[in-house]
């Protein structure tokens, strides 16, 4: 017979093993592809409920905050801008475009 004792133990596994999905569910996210006019391709995944994109390039990968955009989703810091709309990638890096235009593939 199950005791007070064993049921609350099944509970708590089964609490933070929900929570650890959560968790991973929440940091992880698929990547999605651009292709730009300058040739190169850019993959971002959304993290977070899209609070923060991970932004991977030839170079390296980097993480960037949401920031506040009247359409799309736009992410930057001090020294580049991400702006997504729809199929599309804008990248800014010091005034300047250096990807041109940037699409995902239909």
């Amino acid at each position: 017979m199950w005791n007070l004792k064993h049921v609350r133990r099944r509970l708590w596994v089964a609490f933070v093993c929900a929570l650890l999905l959560a968790g991973l569910l929440m940091m992880s996210g698929c990547y999605h592809t651009y292709f730009c006019d300058n040739g190169k391709s850019i993959e971002a995944r959304y993290q977070m409920g899209g609070q923060r994109v991970v932004i991977d390039l030839d170079d390296g990968s980097f993480t960037l905050p949401k920031i506040p955009a009247d359409t799309g989703a736009k992410y930057g810091d001090a020294n580049r801008t991400f702006w997504f709309k729809g199929d599309e990638l804008i990248v800014e890096t010091a005034g300047k475009f250096p990807y041109g235009r940037c699409v995902l593939p239909k």
